[in-house]
């Protein structure tokens, strides 16, 4: 049997993408593998969002060609965001794929792979479904794809087109299978959920999204990503503050704080807007966690800005916060102005920013010694000190903290720990109820 291994690069949307391919291939008679060195085809799934990750892509495609050079490998191909982006250009200066497809194209893998096999040709089954790449208690539902917005350093939009949402529909159906096979926890991806529905329906509809969701048995934890700031409306507040099964957690990307920055954005927010929503945020849902990430050297950004943010990163305390280089994109708005801000004078503002966000962490990170939180375990740990690795409901996976854990348990299950120590970004317990029964859950 001929076997295929697909290397995925960059965010869960692109995991989602895989993780159909994945399942087209297996229901049509391949074997997956995850060592490149046994495979016949190596499909790499590639980002092209900012410099760094197409520097990856580009690395990695490399690496999979040297596989082919040496090994059993007898085609390759590039698909994801940078084909998509650079097709014509990577398959001029990229003469070790065989393949380069656009996204379109990633729902023909099985015949790109039977072609570079020299296979005869032959209908293709296709069940709609995924092989999921993440634990089998949790998993990624991409509900769509595209973006509507106008960012000016963002390229997403030039590389996805507009939001395309899946129908209510078809995502209870998908949800409903997952959690049939096992998933407990499922998170909500995008580019920009707030406006989810919107293209569809004629209006943004998430909030009749996750209650249909929310209706599914056996789902213990839904989790929303990406909620831009300026899409939230009552009901989803009254949602986070009400539905227990719904993580009171908020992952919501503010870029920065700086009027003129975020004007230079084209983020249609403003520092007033940003900070009264934080405020009802926390006012409203209780044991609110709250996740956002924000862009440093920004042409324009003068050192009063970047003090400005500083500030109000003290000020807000995030639970979790990510920060990024300015990274000057072709195609955007943004890559045409002037890079004002020297790329040392970026990383400077970069460490000061998140040397100031650890402090916050280890302080809110310390303060839950003693305390007893629910916990999901997702895998059993390499360090012989702990048994488990697992997450509260403050915690997104792939993206935040761990809870290392000692004591009994099983991957996949809810267990109840007891803080025993904390770390900047993780902390540290013992397990006081070995499992916790999953109706339980749905109600406490």
């Amino acid at each position: 049997m001929d076997k295929v291994n697909v290397i995925t690069l960059g965010c869960p949307k692109n995991a989602v993408d895989s993780e159909r391919m994945l399942r087209l291939l297996e229901i049509n008679g391949y074997a997956l593998t995850d060592d490149a060195g046994e495979a016949d085809v190596i499909v790499v799934n590639t980002c092209g969002f900012i410099e760094p990750a197409k520097r990856e892509s580009i690395d990695t495609i490399l690496e999979a060609a040297q596989q082919k050079s040496e090994g059993r490998c007898r085609g390759l191909i590039v698909t994801g965001c940078l084909a998509q982006r650079y097709g014509s250009e990577l398959k001029g200066e990229l003469g070790e794929a065989d393949r380069v497809i656009g996204l379109a194209d990633e729902r023909d893998i099985v015949r790109h792979c039977d072609e570079l096999l020299k296979k005869a040709p032959r209908p293709v089954r296709r069940d709609g479904g995924r092989r999921l790449t993440t634990p089998g208690h949790w998993a990624y539902l991409r509900i769509s794809d595209g973006c509507d917005r106008t960012c000016t350093f963002c390229a997403i939009p030039g590389i996805k087109g507009p939001n395309r949402s899946e129908t209510i529909e078809d995502l209870v159906a998908e949800a409903e299978r997952l959690v049939a096979s096992g998933v407990k926890e499922i998170a909500l991806v995008a580019q920009d959920t707030m406006r989810y529905g919107a293209d569809l329906y004629g209006r943004p509809r998430l909030v009749d999204l996750v209650r249909a969701l929310l209706r599914v048995e056996g789902l213990a934890w839904l989790r929303l990503h990406y909620t831009y700031p300026s899409g939230w409306r009552e009901e989803l507040i009254d949602l986070l503050a009400t539905e227990e099964r719904l993580c009171g957690y908020v992952d919501m990307p503010v870029q920065h704080i700086s009027d003129p920055i975020l004007k230079a954005m084209r983020r249609g927010t403003t520092s007033r807007s940003i900070r009264d929503l934080i405020r009802k945020l926390r006012d409203r849902v209780p044991n609110l966690t709250l996740r956002s990430s924000v862009i440093v050297g920004f042409p324009g950004e003068t050192e009063a800005d970047f003090e400005a943010l500083c500030a109000f990163v003290e000020e807000t305390r995030f639970h979790r916060l990510g920060g990024f280089l300015y990274s000057s994109e072709e195609g955007t708005d943004a890559g045409l102005m002037i890079d004002t801000v020297p790329e040392e004078v970026k990383r400077g503002r970069l460490e000061r920013l998140m040397e100031v966000q650890r402090d916050i962490s280890l302080e809110i990170n310390e303060a839950q010694v003693g305390q007893r939180l629910r916990v999901l375990i997702d895998a059993e740990s390499d360090d012989p000190a702990f048994d488990f690795i697992g997450r509260t409901r403050m915690d997104a996976p792939e993206i935040d903290g761990a809870v290392l854990v000692r004591g009994p348990g099983r991957v996949g299950a809810f267990v109840e720990v007891e803080v025993t120590e904390a770390y900047e970004y993780d902390l540290v317990g013992r397990v006081v109820v070995p499992e916790l029964v999953q109706i339980e859950m749905q109600h406490r």
